[in-house]
Protein backbone atom coordinates (compact mmCIF):
# COMPACT_ATOMS: atom_id res chain seq x y z
CA UNK A 1 0.00 0.00 0.00
CA UNK A 2 1.12 3.79 -1.03
CA UNK A 3 2.49 5.78 1.90
CA UNK A 4 0.01 8.48 0.56
CA UNK A 5 -3.08 6.06 0.78
CA UNK A 6 -2.18 5.03 4.19
CA UNK A 7 -1.57 8.10 5.63
CA UNK A 8 -4.82 8.94 4.37
CA UNK A 9 -6.19 6.27 5.94
CA UNK A 10 -4.76 6.84 9.37
CA UNK A 11 -5.77 10.08 9.32
CA UNK A 12 -9.54 10.20 8.10
CA UNK A 13 -11.30 6.79 6.97
CA UNK A 14 -10.19 4.80 10.54
CA UNK A 15 -10.82 6.95 13.23
CA UNK A 16 -14.45 7.77 14.16
CA UNK A 17 -16.62 9.52 16.93
CA UNK A 18 -19.75 6.84 15.74
CA UNK A 19 -20.14 2.96 16.74
CA UNK A 20 -21.98 0.43 16.34
CA UNK A 21 -23.70 -0.79 12.34
CA UNK A 22 -22.93 2.17 10.39
CA UNK A 23 -19.51 2.09 11.10
CA UNK A 24 -19.58 -1.70 10.46
CA UNK A 25 -20.98 -1.60 7.41
CA UNK A 26 -18.72 1.59 5.91
CA UNK A 27 -15.44 -0.22 6.89
CA UNK A 28 -17.17 -3.30 5.54
CA UNK A 29 -17.37 -1.25 2.05
CA UNK A 30 -13.82 0.54 3.01
CA UNK A 31 -12.22 -3.08 2.05
CA UNK A 32 -13.48 -3.56 -1.38
CA UNK A 33 -12.44 0.27 -2.03
CA UNK A 34 -8.76 -0.40 -0.88
CA UNK A 35 -7.37 -1.77 -3.67
CA UNK A 36 -8.68 0.68 -6.21
CA UNK A 37 -7.30 3.48 -4.23
CA UNK A 38 -3.93 2.49 -4.25
CA UNK A 39 -4.54 1.84 -7.76
CA UNK A 40 -5.44 5.89 -8.11
CA UNK A 41 -2.82 6.76 -6.33
CA UNK A 42 -0.08 5.05 -8.64
CA UNK A 43 -1.94 6.84 -11.57
CA UNK A 44 -2.42 9.92 -10.21
CA UNK A 45 1.78 10.19 -9.51
CA UNK A 46 2.53 8.62 -12.73
CA UNK A 47 0.04 11.27 -14.58
CA UNK A 48 2.05 13.43 -13.08
CA UNK A 49 5.24 12.47 -14.04
CA UNK A 50 4.31 11.94 -17.39
CA UNK A 51 2.93 15.69 -17.79
CA UNK A 52 6.21 16.97 -16.25
CA UNK A 53 8.48 14.73 -18.52
CA UNK A 54 5.86 15.72 -21.69
CA UNK A 55 8.04 19.45 -22.45
CA UNK A 56 4.84 21.56 -22.37
CA UNK A 57 2.35 23.30 -20.82
CA UNK A 58 -0.09 22.25 -22.13
CA UNK A 59 -1.08 19.35 -19.31
CA UNK A 60 -1.71 23.00 -17.12
CA UNK A 61 -4.56 23.87 -20.04
CA UNK A 62 -5.79 19.82 -20.11
CA UNK A 63 -6.22 19.37 -16.39
CA UNK A 64 -8.05 22.53 -15.94
CA UNK A 65 -10.33 22.10 -18.75
CA UNK A 66 -11.10 18.50 -17.41
CA UNK A 67 -11.63 19.76 -14.50
CA UNK A 68 -13.84 23.01 -15.66
CA UNK A 69 -15.98 20.12 -17.05
CA UNK A 70 -16.23 18.47 -13.72
CA UNK A 71 -16.98 21.20 -11.77
CA UNK A 72 -17.95 24.21 -13.64
CA UNK A 73 -21.44 26.47 -12.46
CA UNK A 74 -23.06 25.01 -15.01
CA UNK A 75 -22.08 21.09 -13.87
CA UNK A 76 -21.87 21.98 -10.35
CA UNK A 77 -25.28 23.25 -10.17
CA UNK A 78 -26.73 20.64 -12.01
CA UNK A 79 -25.19 17.67 -9.68
CA UNK A 80 -26.15 19.60 -6.47
CA UNK A 81 -29.68 20.48 -7.61
CA UNK A 82 -30.11 16.37 -7.79
CA UNK A 83 -28.66 15.56 -4.46
CA UNK A 84 -31.02 17.95 -2.73
CA UNK A 85 -34.25 17.35 -4.47
CA UNK A 86 -33.42 13.29 -3.48
CA UNK A 87 -34.69 14.36 -0.06
CA UNK A 88 -38.99 14.45 -0.14
CA UNK A 89 -40.52 17.29 1.59
CA UNK A 90 -41.75 14.71 4.20
CA UNK A 91 -38.30 13.72 5.01
CA UNK A 92 -36.29 16.66 5.20
CA UNK A 93 -36.54 16.98 9.29
CA UNK A 94 -34.69 13.43 9.06
CA UNK A 95 -32.23 14.36 6.75
CA UNK A 96 -31.55 17.91 7.57
CA UNK A 97 -28.24 17.51 8.35
CA UNK A 98 -27.60 15.69 5.09
CA UNK A 99 -29.20 19.06 2.82
CA UNK A 100 -27.26 21.60 5.07
CA UNK A 101 -24.00 19.53 3.47
CA UNK A 102 -25.31 19.34 0.34
CA UNK A 103 -26.49 22.93 0.13
CA UNK A 104 -22.80 24.18 1.35
CA UNK A 105 -21.10 21.94 -1.34
CA UNK A 106 -22.91 23.65 -4.05
CA UNK A 107 -20.34 26.77 -3.14
CA UNK A 108 -17.63 24.78 -2.90
CA UNK A 109 -17.93 22.83 -6.32
CA UNK A 110 -18.72 26.27 -7.92
CA UNK A 111 -15.55 27.80 -6.49
CA UNK A 112 -13.91 24.74 -7.61
CA UNK A 113 -14.56 25.83 -11.23
CA UNK A 114 -13.63 28.75 -10.72
CA UNK A 115 -10.18 27.53 -9.50
CA UNK A 116 -9.41 25.67 -12.96
CA UNK A 117 -10.28 28.79 -15.01
CA UNK A 118 -8.25 30.46 -12.46
CA UNK A 119 -5.54 28.36 -14.44
CA UNK A 120 -6.32 28.84 -17.57
CA UNK A 121 -6.56 32.64 -16.88
CA UNK A 122 -3.17 33.28 -15.26
CA UNK A 123 -1.30 30.69 -17.74
CA UNK A 124 -2.52 32.77 -20.71
CA UNK A 125 -4.37 29.22 -22.36
CA UNK A 126 -7.75 31.91 -22.30
CA UNK A 127 -8.49 35.64 -22.35
CA UNK A 128 -11.95 35.37 -20.85
CA UNK A 129 -13.78 32.99 -18.95
CA UNK A 130 -16.34 32.68 -21.64
CA UNK A 131 -14.35 31.05 -24.12
CA UNK A 132 -15.13 27.51 -22.26
CA UNK A 133 -18.15 27.44 -23.34
CA UNK A 134 -17.19 26.97 -26.82
CA UNK A 135 -14.70 24.24 -25.66
CA UNK A 136 -16.62 20.37 -25.90
CA UNK A 137 -13.26 19.76 -23.87
CA UNK A 138 -14.41 22.37 -20.86
CA UNK A 139 -17.50 20.97 -21.02
CA UNK A 140 -17.81 17.21 -21.73
CA UNK A 141 -18.02 14.69 -18.61
CA UNK A 142 -18.49 11.46 -19.57
CA UNK A 143 -18.30 9.19 -15.96
CA UNK A 144 -21.15 7.18 -15.71
CA UNK A 145 -19.64 6.73 -11.95
CA UNK A 146 -19.77 10.12 -11.09
CA UNK A 147 -22.61 12.28 -13.08
CA UNK A 148 -24.83 9.51 -14.84
CA UNK A 149 -25.06 8.45 -11.36
CA UNK A 150 -25.76 11.66 -9.19
CA UNK A 151 -28.65 11.99 -12.03
CA UNK A 152 -30.34 9.24 -10.62
CA UNK A 153 -30.17 10.20 -6.98
CA UNK A 154 -33.78 11.52 -6.76
CA UNK A 155 -35.15 8.00 -7.59
CA UNK A 156 -33.21 5.66 -5.38
CA UNK A 157 -32.84 6.51 -1.76
CA UNK A 158 -31.81 9.93 0.43
CA UNK A 159 -28.77 8.07 1.41
CA UNK A 160 -27.48 6.33 -1.82
CA UNK A 161 -25.15 9.10 -2.08
CA UNK A 162 -23.12 9.20 0.46
CA UNK A 163 -21.53 6.09 -1.21
CA UNK A 164 -20.61 7.70 -4.07
CA UNK A 165 -19.41 10.49 -1.65
CA UNK A 166 -17.39 8.25 -0.02
CA UNK A 167 -15.75 6.88 -2.77
CA UNK A 168 -15.18 9.68 -5.56
CA UNK A 169 -14.56 12.30 -2.89
CA UNK A 170 -12.01 10.24 -1.52
CA UNK A 171 -10.45 9.63 -5.29
CA UNK A 172 -10.63 13.54 -5.31
CA UNK A 173 -8.21 13.98 -1.71
CA UNK A 174 -5.55 11.13 -2.68
CA UNK A 175 -5.70 12.56 -6.28
CA UNK A 176 -4.80 15.79 -4.92
CA UNK A 177 -2.27 14.38 -2.66
CA UNK A 178 -0.15 12.68 -5.35
CA UNK A 179 -0.18 15.03 -7.85
CA UNK A 180 1.19 17.57 -4.81
CA UNK A 181 3.72 15.02 -4.01
CA UNK A 182 5.16 14.97 -7.85
CA UNK A 183 4.05 18.84 -9.32
CA UNK A 184 5.71 21.77 -8.59
CA UNK A 185 4.06 24.33 -10.49
CA UNK A 186 2.50 27.49 -8.86
CA UNK A 187 -0.20 27.81 -10.42
CA UNK A 188 -1.25 23.95 -10.20
CA UNK A 189 -0.24 23.88 -6.48
CA UNK A 190 -2.42 27.44 -5.65
CA UNK A 191 -5.37 25.46 -7.20
CA UNK A 192 -4.99 21.79 -6.10
CA UNK A 193 -4.35 23.65 -2.60
CA UNK A 194 -7.24 25.86 -2.57
CA UNK A 195 -9.43 22.92 -2.98
CA UNK A 196 -8.20 19.98 -0.99
CA UNK A 197 -9.98 21.04 2.22
CA UNK A 198 -12.99 21.28 0.70
CA UNK A 199 -13.11 18.05 -1.20
CA UNK A 200 -12.19 16.45 2.37
CA UNK A 201 -15.25 18.03 3.71
CA UNK A 202 -17.01 15.99 0.69
CA UNK A 203 -15.52 12.95 1.86
CA UNK A 204 -16.34 13.13 5.67
CA UNK A 205 -19.96 14.23 4.83
CA UNK A 206 -20.33 10.44 3.03
CA UNK A 207 -18.45 8.96 6.44
CA UNK A 208 -20.65 10.82 8.36
CA UNK A 209 -23.92 9.78 6.73
CA UNK A 210 -22.47 6.23 6.65
CA UNK A 211 -21.81 6.25 10.42
CA UNK A 212 -24.60 8.03 11.58
CA UNK A 213 -27.25 7.01 9.50
CA UNK A 214 -27.00 3.64 7.60
CA UNK A 215 -28.19 1.36 10.55
CA UNK A 216 -30.48 -1.01 9.42
CA UNK A 217 -30.88 -3.12 6.01
CA UNK A 218 -32.78 -1.39 4.71
CA UNK A 219 -31.01 2.30 4.83
CA UNK A 220 -27.66 0.30 3.95
CA UNK A 221 -29.01 -1.27 1.07
CA UNK A 222 -28.88 1.68 -1.33
CA UNK A 223 -25.52 2.58 -0.54
CA UNK A 224 -24.27 -0.63 -1.01
CA UNK A 225 -25.20 -0.55 -4.38
CA UNK A 226 -24.12 2.30 -5.12
CA UNK A 227 -20.59 0.54 -4.32
CA UNK A 228 -21.36 -1.77 -6.70
CA UNK A 229 -21.86 0.34 -9.27
CA UNK A 230 -18.70 2.61 -9.00
CA UNK A 231 -16.76 -0.05 -8.15
CA UNK A 232 -17.49 -1.78 -11.66
CA UNK A 233 -13.78 -1.88 -13.60
CA UNK A 234 -15.08 0.57 -15.90
CA UNK A 235 -16.02 3.44 -13.28
CA UNK A 236 -13.55 4.44 -11.44
CA UNK A 237 -11.05 6.57 -13.23
CA UNK A 238 -10.79 10.21 -12.00
CA UNK A 239 -11.19 13.03 -14.06
CA UNK A 240 -8.03 14.64 -15.97
CA UNK A 241 -7.93 17.16 -13.39
CA UNK A 242 -6.33 14.42 -10.87
CA UNK A 243 -4.63 12.37 -13.36
CA UNK A 244 -7.10 10.53 -15.33
CA UNK A 245 -7.69 10.02 -18.99
CA UNK A 246 -10.44 12.38 -19.91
Amino acid sequence: MHSILNDFLDKWVYPTGFTGPGVDFRLRQTERCLPLWDKLVLQAIKAAENDLQSGSDEYKAARARGGYAAEGPFMSLKQMSTQILSVAINEQPKYIDLQRMRARQIWDEVKHGQLHADVLLRGGFIKREEELMDDPRANTQPKLSYFGMTAMFPHIHPLARAGQHYYNESMACLGIASTLSVIKDDLIRHQLHSQSAEELMHFMEGKYQIDAYALTPEDQKPIEEVFDFLLRPWAPEPSRALGGSA
